[in-house]
């Protein structure tokens, strides 16, 4: 019985990851190459007590160290376009 590695499994998922976020883009009018991406998520659960737990989790490409100033930016200029697009609401 041949078990698969976790590093192969997590690099796998990652490649399917940004293949996925590449359909979206492209469904939803994005054109040219995708340079950057980054996934934020939130997960909720309960501990033994009952009591609710976040957990806010932050996805960039393979895993990889992107320099803070890059995704600062990139979540920067993300919030700004929502908050602009509440403010027209």
């Amino acid at each position: 019985m041949s078990h698969s590695d976790p590093a192969d499994d997590l690099k796998s998922a990652y490649r399917r990851l940004e293949e996925a976020i590449g359909d979206v883009a492209r469904l939803e009018g994005a054109q040219g190459v995708m340079l950057e991406w980054i996934v934020v998520t939130a997960h909720q659960r309960y501990d033994e007590d009952g009591d609710p737990k976040v957990q806010i989790g932050q996805w960039l490409p393979d895993g990889m160290d992107v320099p803070y100033h890059r995704v600062m930016g990139l979540l920067d200029y993300a919030l700004t376009m929502r908050r602009g697009e509440i403010l027209q609401d």
